[in-house]
């Protein structure tokens, strides 16, 4: 896989803002899922580049009860050696 591309994005998790300003200060981790319908896996998930989409989801949250105070923390994350599948070389890898 090629990385003539940087390997860095900024990622963007909505939660509820006392675990998010533990997740801030060291105090705590982000809580992961392990849901049957995260069709990425277990951990916890943050929208590319999209901090108001991660503020949508955590107000979803709270409206839904989950959350008392919805809140967004910001992340740069380095995907390292990720299977890129809007790059010609990662296409052609996996054809």
């Amino acid at each position: 896989m090629s990385r003539l591309a940087t390997s860095f994005v900024l990622g963007y998790h909505g939660c509820d803002k006392k675990v998010g300003e533990k997740a801030l200060t060291g105090n705590d981790e982000l809580i992961h899922s392990d849901k049957k319908f995260d069709w990425l896996g277990p951990g916890s998930y943050f929208w590319e580049s999209d901090p108001q989409r991660a503020m949508e989801w955590a107000e979803w949250k709270r409206d839904r009860g989950d959350y008392k105070e919805p809140f967004v923390i910001g992340a740069a994350i380095d995907l390292g050696n990720c299977l890129d599948l809007t790059s010609r070389d990662s296409l052609e890898l996996l054809r």
